[in-house]
């Protein structure tokens, strides 16, 4: 098997896992029993914390464990966003970019209803940011701005640096950053001080599944998303997985310390696999030097996505169409129509995705995957 679908879901780290395990049995208590039992529990969730903050350049108390990366979301995009309103009653305008997941784009019909305007940030024919449409936008009705840090179909990575550039005159607008496919390549991004709300998800970088973040300054007024026992400084009521919790608190902790080589690995492999994409007929849809280089989304028209993914997986190559999340409900492949791609690229697009797991074998064995495909399609075309 030659897995290259990671940004769907990455394979858990046997060590990450061990300590998984250890946690379950040893480590059972509820954190909110008041037992000495529980006491334990507690200390090592507020050590798991303690260690996410710090990776990411945020406070102890700044880190909400959620259930997933699109539960971050949408605590951002629902309490929040109303709980500002509530106390800013005139503003009422969302900017959001054109190329958000679906756990984004899903609560604009929710959005719009609750009375919000919101406007789509465009981006161009590389997926980037049209930074003067968002400057032209920017004004005191604005509540919040969300961008994605790297796009989960195509990869692009937007500049974080110019759009604190933008918001530096609006201190007062929210600025929410979708990280989830950042923590392979671009760990050291999160980090950004004027980032306000940040959301992660453990699958994506080795941990197991089932504990999203939900990074929040302190400047952001607390505003619950779920009620009830009163978990999560209040803010989030659940008991917590507790086992999941110190698993991506060590997991994430790795990607830290090996981004570097990650990032050089990766972006060796990525080369490769776009010369040898190019060399046999296909459309690359983002530059090498913009994208990061863990994902890479191609088309070879008109075969269509879905074929090719079949085509691939004949040969024991596991890749995706674009999102795993709209891939069984065929996606309108939302980025690339954001990125004016004829409906032809787009219906025959694929995503190759890859993690710090993936070694220079299987992509040997990738590249010969895609030149025998391509000579066979060809053939049939």
């Amino acid at each position: 098997m030659y897995y290259f679908d990671n940004s769907a879901t990455t394979q858990p780290d046997s060590q990450v896992m061990e300590t998984y395990l250890k946690v379950s049995q040893d480590y059972f208590a509820n954190p909110s029993s008041v037992h000495k039992l529980g006491v334990r529990s507690h200390q090592l969730l507020d050590a798991a914390r303690k260690q996410v903050s710090e990776i990411l350049g945020f406070a102890s108390n700044e880190i909400y464990f959620t259930s997933s990366g699109t539960e971050s979301n949408n605590w951002a995009l629902q309490a929040i966003v109303d709980h500002y309103h509530d106390l800013h009653p005139n503003k009422s305008k969302l900017l959001i970019s054109s190329i958000e997941h679906a756990s984004m784009t899903k609560q604009f019909d929710l959005l719009k209803e609750r009375g919000y305007q919101v406007e789509l940030i465009p981006v161009d024919s590389q997926g980037f940011l049209n930074y003067e449409w968002l400057h032209s936008h920017l004004d005191n009705q604005v509540l919040l701005v969300s961008t994605m840090l790297v796009n989960n179909e195509v990869g692009m990575i937007q500049d974080l640096d110019r759009l604190t550039a933008l918001l530096k005159q609006f201190p007062q607008v929210i600025w929410h950053v979708d990280a989830v496919q950042a923590v392979t390549t671009c760990l050291d991004e999160c980090r950004h001080e004027r980032i306000d709300l940040l959301s992660l998800s453990s699958h994506k970088f080795h941990a197991p599944r089932g504990v999203g973040i939900l990074a929040k300054r302190s400047r952001i007024e607390n505003q619950p998303f779920i009620y009830g026992g009163g978990q999560e400084m209040g803010q989030r009521s659940s008991t917590e997985n507790l086992a999941a919790i110190v698993a991506t608190a060590q997991a994430l902790r790795k990607m830290s310390e090996q981004q570097g080589q990650i990032k050089q690995k990766l972006g060796q492999f990525n080369h490769r696999i776009r010369q040898t994409l190019k060399e046999n007929g296909w459309q690359v849809h983002s530059p090498e030097s913009g994208a990061s280089s863990h994902i890479i989304c191609a088309s070879f028209a008109p075969i269509p996505g879905e074929v090719l993914v079949h085509a691939f997986e004949a040969e024991e190559v596991y890749i995706s169409t674009t999102s795993a999340c709209s891939s069984r409900v065929r996606s309108d492949h939302a980025t690339l129509r954001a990125m004016g791609l004829a409906d032809q690229e787009s219906e025959s697009a694929i995503r190759i995705s890859m993690s710090s797991q993936t070694e220079a074998t299987e992509v040997d064995y990738l590249l010969e995957t895609i030149h025998k495909i391509s000579r066979n399609l060809k053939i049939g075309k």
